[in-house]
């Protein structure tokens, strides 16, 4: 489907020496240079996060549960199918959730916004593939400082992507977030958050966790009860936190054999498997470990209205 495809670019040259050294923003534009591209084996549409399932969506098809995900994001911004909107993508990857609520809602204008470079000419190249270039635009930038005027947005999400910014409460991400919605505006967030400090996990989950964020270049999970708390202190109202573990659970079984299957087929095409790509399927196993262990992490849909 995507052969004639471009590769992700290459990531820029630069000495950088120790890897520790990187800042943060470096450390999650090289992962992306690196790794990107396998989210194709993923999902043939590009979609970087799990999948939501529900009744007549098939356990077995981890794209439909993809894009149903995409779909349940898209309810929660309560948009209206005959007005027009402009909404805003934060940390949009390669544009798979802006291209299914384009195709769902004709009348919205989409502005992603990635941190890497990369991403953006290949966001772009699918978006024009399905004759979305008109109505989705991918640009680089940093979605706690958008390049957006304040209140002009009609609806914001960000799908596995508020991790990114620092701190537990992810409080950059919350005062953008107010600062470009208008009033009455609506947002949904969805991503894993941890429930506890991350102090108080014993010796194992502690050490689990740590590997997950250092695999996927996170500066840490936004903490649950820390995170709603700004959401409230700059005006968000009406915020509803699902728990959809469960619902986002049957995805994440698929991804033994998602990885599985992605290094079968590198060694039968005698490709290397780079750095990023092996620190990506790692993460993505200790994730079932952070999944199972529900008093203290939850995967979360979190939505709510500009005040």
């Amino acid at each position: 489907m995507h052969d004639n495809l471009p590769a992700l670019a290459r990531p820029v040259e630069r000495d950088i020496g120790d890897p520790t050294v990187l800042s943060a923003a470096e450390r999650v534009i090289e992962f992306y240079d690196e790794a990107g591209i396998d989210y194709g084996h993923w999902s043939r549409g590009f979609n970087m996060h799990l999948g939501f399932y529900r009744l007549g969506v098939s356990f077995f098809d981890r794209e439909e549960m993809l894009e149903q995900l995409n779909l349940e994001v898209a309810a929660r911004l309560e948009l209206d199918p005959g007005a027009p909107a402009f909404l805003i993508d934060l940390g949009c990857g390669a544009g798979a959730i802006s291209r299914t609520v384009a195709r769902n809602y004709s009348n919205v204008t989409i502005k992603g916004v990635t941190i890497t470079p990369s991403q953006v000419g290949f966001a772009n190249k699918l978006n024009a593939d399905e004759g979305l270039h008109g109505r989705i635009e991918v640009l680089r930038g940093d979605y706690v400082a958008l390049p957006f005027e304040d209140r002009t947005a009609d609806g914001v999400w960000a799908v596995e992507s508020a991790c990114y910014t620092q701190g537990a409460a992810k409080e950059n991400l919350a005062r953008e977030m107010a600062r470009v919605l208008k009033t009455g505006g609506r947002f949904a967030i969805a991503d894993c958050f941890i429930k506890k400090p991350e102090q108080d996990l014993n010796f194992l989950m502690k050490k689990c966790y740590a590997a997950v964020c250092r695999y996927w270049a996170l500066p840490e999970m936004p903490e649950l009860e820390n995170f709603v708390a700004a959401l409230e202190s700059h005006g968000f109202r009406d915020i509803v936190v699902e728990d959809i573990s469960w619902r986002v659970a049957p995805s994440l079984a698929h991804a033994p054999f998602a990885v599985l299957t992605f290094i079968v087929k590198k060694l039968l095409t005698g490709e290397p498997l780079k750095r990023h790509s092996i620190n990506n399927l790692k993460a993505s196993l200790l994730a079932l470990t952070l999944g199972i262990n529900r008093t203290k992490f939850s995967y979360c849909l979190i939505s709510g209205t500009r005040g």
